[in-house]
């Protein structure tokens, strides 16, 4: 637990906090919905009741990571796109510097606090948006060391920061959650963007929806 911890701090290239034992908020549904209804073309293996709790679940911390996942995923293609116009490493590690200071400013207090479970759907979510794995992440930000060191870690525990999210396999629930989200039947928990780094990201990523 404490491995998943550390990776979640790394992904965001913020290893100076300390764990917050903070209680993850009870999940309380009143959706009634048949399983049928919102699980139509995927094959139910257990229980109906397993699953409305899995569905509960995924909603919940899918809600509360959502809005999360698209400053910070909007954040590092803005840092993307700049980094491809410098040509120098040196240019490069100086700009990466500035973009870790910048994820802190945006991030640094909430993920301090963010339990261990909410920060595994936001990485989740981040790759989902970003196609950049959490060891893509960790070795673009933290370098390749930092980012051989976790890997060699999660191994140990049975975890892989090289995985691919999979919308049609383990992860069919969050996709299914999100694309409620995305298409409006589904509301979720409101983030308010605090820096100008960040609110230039938001700006960047509309820019580039109206070009398509």
């Amino acid at each position: 637990m404490k491995i998943n911890f550390y990776i979640i701090f790394s992904f965001f290239s913020i290893l100076t906090f300390a764990q917050n034992n903070s209680k993850t908020l009870d999940i309380k549904s009143k959706d009634t919905m048949l399983l049928n209804l919102f699980l139509p073309d995927h094959e139910v293996n257990t229980s109906d009741k397993e699953y409305l709790k899995k569905w509960n679940r995924t909603k919940f911390y899918v809600k509360s990571v959502y809005d999360y996942s698209r400053i910070a995923s909007n954040m590092f293609e803005s840092f993307n796109d700049t980094l491809e116009l410098m040509e120098s490493n040196r240019s490069k590690k100086k700009y990466l510097k500035k973009a870790n200071k910048m994820l802190k400013s945006e991030f640094g207090d909430e993920i301090k606090q963010m339990s261990i479970t909410r920060g595994s759907y936001l990485m989740k979510l981040i790759y989902r948006n970003t196609g950049l794995t959490a060891y893509d992440i960790i070795k673009t930000y933290r370098g390749s060391g930092n980012a051989f060191w976790f890997q060699a870690l999660c191994l140990v525990n049975g975890q892989n920061l090289k995985k691919n999210y999979d919308p049609e396999g383990e992860d069919y629930l969050i996709e299914k959650a999100v694309n409620m989200i995305e298409s409006g039947r589904m509301n979720y928990f409101k983030r308010v963007v605090l820096t100008e780094s960040a609110k230039k990201a938001m700006e960047q990523k509309k820019k580039r929806k109206t070009r398509k």
